[in-house]
């Protein structure tokens, strides 16, 4: 067996592509011990052709071709033909730092881990650090995924909680034996959806110390698009908050397991709503109260939420035109902060 499959979905990303191949080869240990799984999801420029040129040069780079269908389709395959005791997620246009993979890997070993979060690093479009989330653990403090999330939550890091699923190592045999994978037809915030399964079930999570991804933004992707008002985005969004309330019934063998799945219900829930902007949420109120009010997610168990998800959860409760009146306020009020404060920086 291999020790680490790190699995990249590929589509129309050719000038990112071979940087991002280059620092995964940078590592320090040898191209036998791990494979790299480009999922080409049905490219339409030069993407492939750049994966072919790196195998000539590189002979643990796998190439698998599928029509598009979607990012989590294509890391699903990925998975599914992994060899590696662990998987890593890289998208195509970030990278890793060079030399860490063996350090990570003995560690993740040593602890039998489940789940290894990672620090890292984001990078704006001018390829300048925008944010880093490094902070210092104890590297020998093993904990289930809900109490390492709660963890986090205590000592008040900025990003908490089931939202992306890179800079993450994962197991593959808990994955497997969970029958853990992306839920399809998600298109914007598919790693959450995920996440918030794998952090509830995990009974060995641990942060490994230093930064090893780094992250970049660029125009077009999907988190920087208007995808998450597409009608593709809200089906999703619907699909997710249906899906994680038929695991938390149906999964979840604790009261704790059960009070953790409510927070990404509501996520999801309210992202659906909220992705019909104005007009479009009159236009379509009738069918957004059949749709909720009248099936599974008619009442939103809000136990164990954030203050914020608690009061949006209870809106929701109430009335739908009640929580979006609620979140248009919140909405303006957060707007005007940020451009005061702006103001403020500008008048200094």
């Amino acid at each position: 067996m291999k020790r680490l499959s790190i699995i990249i979905p590929v589509f129309n990303v050719e000038s990112y592509l071979e940087g991002c191949l280059r620092s995964l080869e940078d590592q320090d240990i040898l191209s036998d011990d791990y494979e790299i799984i480009c999922i080409n999801d049905g490219s339409t420029d030069n993407s492939r052709e750049v994966i072919i040129l790196m195998q000539s040069e590189f002979e643990n780079i796998i190439l698998i071709d599928q029509q598009n269908q979607g990012v989590s389709a294509a890391r699903n395959k990925g998975m599914n033909i992994a060899q590696g005791e662990y998987l890593m997620m890289v998208d195509p246009d970030d990278y890793i730092k060079s030399n860490i993979l063996r350090e990570r890997l003995d560690i993740l070993a040593n602890c039998n881990a489940e789940v290894g979060y990672a620090g890292y690093m984001i990078l704006n479009e001018s390829l300048k650090e925008e944010y880093r989330f490094d902070p210092v653990f104890d590297i020998n403090k093993v904990l289930t995924g809900i109490d390492f999330i709660n963890t986090y939550m205590k000592d008040g890091h900025e990003i908490i909680g089931p939202h992306r699923s890179w800079a993450i190592f994962f197991k593959t045999a808990f994955l497997n034996t969970n029958n853990l994978r992306y839920l399809e037809g998600v298109p914007y915030l598919e790693d959450g959806e995920l996440m918030a399964k794998i952090t509830c079930l995990a009974n060995r999570v641990i942060f490994i110390n230093g930064p090893v991804y780094i992250a970049t933004k660029r125009p077009g992707s999907a988190t920087n698009s208007r995808l998450y008002y597409s009608e593709k985005a809200r089906n999703g969004f619907l699909k997710a908050a249906n899906d994680l309330l038929h695991f938390k019934i149906n999964y979840c063998n604790t009261e704790e397991k059960k009070i953790f799945m409510n927070q990404p219900i509501i996520q999801f829930t309210i992202a659906y709503l909220i992705s019909h902007e104005g007009l479009g949420y009159l236009k379509h109120y009738s069918k957004l109260y059949n749709t909720l009010k009248k099936g599974p997610l008619e009442l939103l168990q809000t136990e164990g939420c954030t203050d914020f998800y608690q009061k949006m959860g209870n809106s929701y409760n109430y009335s739908i035109h009640c929580f979006y009146l609620k979140w248009l306020f919140f909405k303006i009020r957060k707007s005007l902060t940020i451009r005061a404060k702006r103001l403020i920086q500008f008048d200094l």
